[in-house]
């Protein structure tokens, strides 16, 4: 099939793409406007592209690069947990975002991947990590996903809440719940007293 090898090329340096980057990619290649439906079914059928979403694809057989079909995000959670060590329990990969979502869970390259909506006011306190291949991606930090665990009423066990006591900044943890209500504020607190 005709653009293939250049596509494969071009597109391995992105995590994940659009079907805009698709046909403006065709269109500067000489490719009909009408050819991306055809191009694109038959590279998602071939098993070299993969959807992971709405007008969104990657070359990558990972779930975990799904969250970029969700920028802005983080990954949070229990990602962020198995991320830090906190925990080793296989779980869903957990993306945060602030884009308006339809479905707060869903499959991706045979992954379950929770999504979960953030305010924008509320959306800090990550950064990026190294995961592979020269990737890196956005990740909480302890301090964060121990308050975003509070703002999604999303508990975990205690022993997990003992061992993020244990590692947070609490200067940082300060700084972050200036940001959050007072309800929140108080939740947070009683909880690290519970663990303390």
């Amino acid at each position: 099939m005709k653009y293939v090898k250049a596509f494969l090329k071009y597109f391995q340096e992105f995590p994940t793409f659009t079907s805009k980057d698709v046909k403006l990619f065709l269109r500067k290649n000489g490719a009909g406007s009408n050819y991306y439906k055809i191009f694109m079914h038959n590279m998602v059928k071939s098993g070299k592209v993969f959807s992971i979403g709405r007008g969104h694809y990657t070359l990558q057989d990972d779930p975990i690069v799904a969250g970029f079909a969700f920028s802005p995000f983080y990954y949070g959670m229990e990602t962020a947990l198995t991320h830090y060590k906190l925990w080793n329990y296989m779980t869903p990969i957990s993306i945060v975002t602030t884009k308006r979502i339809r479905k707060s869970s869903i499959e991706l390259l045979g992954r379950n991947v929770s999504v979960r909506r953030i305010q924008k006011k509320n959306f800090f306190g990550y950064s990026a990590v190294y995961y592979k291949d020269n990737l890196y991606i956005p990740m909480a930090d302890i301090e964060k996903t121990l308050i975003d665990s509070v703002y999604f009423h999303s508990r975990f066990n205690k022993e997990v809440y003992a061992a993020m006591s244990k590692r947070i900044d609490r200067k940082k943890l300060t700084r972050y719940l200036k940001h959050y209500s007072s309800i929140i504020k108080k939740q947070v607190g009683d909880l690290l007293e519970t663990v303390e």
